[in-house]
């Protein structure tokens, strides 16, 4: 069974990325935000959650045990697979555990194929068991890779980010206001 993998990514697709590692190309499925913050040439570290069915292997990779954690709490609810998990996992990490503690049923309908009845089992099931941990939430790090891989140093990045407004919160959104407060 494989956990982790460390290697240089290949190539970045739709939904996953070939990650080369001591010369073996895997393909792995990854949620939009490490997509948008990592390209071709980029060393990463990814937890690896394997899916073995039948006649199936597919690998699921996050940025660390917590994500790794709620998207295998999210893959427990019946009928939620594990590509429907890493929709939902697209989301936010730190937005996906609000909402199912808040039960947020809207909320998580926006994951792309998730319908009101599979939100509202998911919040059922899980509803109370997640904890959001005091640490550097994952969009944050997200943020950070993107921002250093264009070669902003992290104190730097650190000095403007402290600034932005509590309305600002997902990737996209966090670097632009970095762009912009240079």
């Amino acid at each position: 069974m494989i956990a982790y993998l460390e290697g240089k990514v290949l190539k970045t697709g739709v939904n996953n990325l070939i990650l080369k590692v001591s010369q073996i190309g895997y393909k792995v499925y990854v949620s939009n935000g490490i997509l948008m913050t990592t390209k071709a040439g980029n060393q990463l570290e990814l937890f690896i959650y394997q899916n073995l069915k039948e006649d199936i292997s597919d690998l699921y990779g996050f940025l660390n045990s917590n994500e790794l954690d709620l998207f295998e709490k999210l893959i427990s609810v019946n009928k939620v697979g594990p590509k429907s998990a890493l929709n939902i996992m697209n989301l936010g990490f730190d937005d996906v555990i609000t909402a199912i503690n808040n039960q947020d049923v809207t909320f998580l309908t926006k994951a792309s194929g998730l319908g009101k009845k599979g939100a509202e089992r998911i919040i059922l099931e899980l509803s109370g068991k997640l904890v959001l941990e005091e640490q550097v939430s994952n969009i944050d790090q997200e943020v950070y890779l993107a921002l250093e891989s264009l070669g902003y140093e992290r104190k730097h990045i650190s000095e403007v980010l402290k600034t932005k407004p509590e309305n600002i919160g997902t990737i996209e959104s966090m670097v632009k206001y970095f762009l912009q407060n240079l």
